[in-house]
């Protein structure tokens, strides 16, 4: 192809054909840190925020003539729609100071999240109690700052390598997988040197796998890694390329899915990518789920903790799981995500440690 560039008004700034390795740091630090300021060719990163905007199977939102109702102490919780608990999130957040929370953080009691909704929807706490009853019993928490479901993505490939059978195997194929998806970044126009740098440290984590490193030897090490910011920063925006170039390439299959989530107005291909994908700070939705799920070859699911009432006969109807990508079985051993309105966090089964061979 010719002389390759960066796609106009994307967060990467455009860059010579070949830099230092001082020169692609510099831009690594300004491109995991939230800029404001905005330059021809290159549209600004949007600032992190709470993962609080319209979501999928966000319902209930007032009307235009409808004047927002008071919520206090007194409001019964049954009755909020899940607008207004994204509201009540995004408070929740602020008072807490989310850019203080750990990027990751080590798994909690599925029933400290029950705790939340005690006062809450009954059908929460229905799904809640289904989770736990079939040993869903952990949450692994990411910061509500627009990055949670790549934030999540990352912990939970990292914890299927360490727990498969043969992580050094599962190493190989995971990073076989990320060099096959290269080729749509190139032909996305990303500039080689700088999404190699940005996938620098997921590589490196996967590659650590194989060569028995401390930073992925057990659960606590892979947490420890991944609250680094510079690092746990550079993951996000590669995981973000690697959905845009996905998206891009496959334009046609995705075109009738990419909405504007604040319009619900069809976007192009393009302005999806450079407005709702590349951009830090921006949530994920079907689309980037999908792309990302495609582009590694890695089946998710995605447990919906929301007030909807699911159909159908069998335990199985009590929780609505939502699949991406091409095995969700349990033997696929897909990833698995704990979805409330506007935030991901990653639900995981207790895993007994591995007892060394004697």
């Amino acid at each position: 192809m010719g002389d390759r560039h960066t796609p106009p008004d994307s967060p990467l700034p455009n860059t010579p054909a070949k830099k230092s390795k001082t020169d692609s740091s510099t831009e690594k630090d300004e491109m995991s840190t939230a800029s404001t300021t905005s330059a021809p060719h290159s549209a600004p990163v949007a600032p992190p925020a709470g993962d609080v905007a319209a979501a999928p199977g966000a319902t209930g939102a007032p009307t235009a003539d409808a004047p927002p109702r008071v919520i206090d102490e007194n409001t019964d919780m049954s009755t909020l729609t899940d607008q207004e608990i994204m509201k009540l999130m995004e408070g929740m957040d602020h008072q807490e100071d989310v850019m203080n929370k750990p990027l990751i953080s080590t798994p909690v009691p599925l029933l400290i999240i029950r705790e939340e909704y005690v006062r809450g929807s009954p059908q929460i706490l229905k799904k809640l109690d289904w989770l736990q009853e079939h040993g869903w019993d952990q949450v692994w928490r990411a910061r509500g700052d627009g990055d949670c479901f790549y934030r999540s993505f990352t912990l939970a490939y990292l914890l299927r390598i360490l727990h498969s059978p043969d992580p050094a195997l599962e190493a190989n194929l995971a990073y076989d997988a990320i060099q096959r998806a290269l080729p749509a970044m190139e032909d996305s126009g990303f500039d080689k040197d700088l999404y190699e740098e940005f996938l620098d440290p997921l590589s490196s984590l996967i590659r650590s796998f194989a060569e028995e490193r401390e930073t992925t030897s057990n659960e606590y090490s892979i947490v420890q890694t991944l609250q680094d910011a510079e690092r746990s920063n550079c993951i996000v925006v590669a995981l973000r390329l690697l959905t845009s170039s996905y998206i891009r390439t496959h334009s046609s299959l995705f075109s009738p899915f990419l909405l504007s989530p604040t319009t619900f107005l069809p976007l192009s291909t393009d302005e999806f990518c450079r407005q709702e994908v590349e951009p830090c700070g921006k949530e994920a939705d079907h689309a980037q789920i999908m792309a990302l799920s495609e582009a590694l070859s890695i089946g998710i699911r995605v447990a919906y903790l929301d007030r909807s009432e699911i159909g159908g006969q069998g335990e199985e109807s009590v929780i609505n799981w939502v699949e991406f990508g091409k095995d969700t079985t349990e033997e696929g051993r897909p990833l698995t995500l704990l979805y409330r309105p506007g935030h991901y966090d990653v639900v995981t089964k207790d895993v007994p440690p591995k007892i060394p061979d004697v």
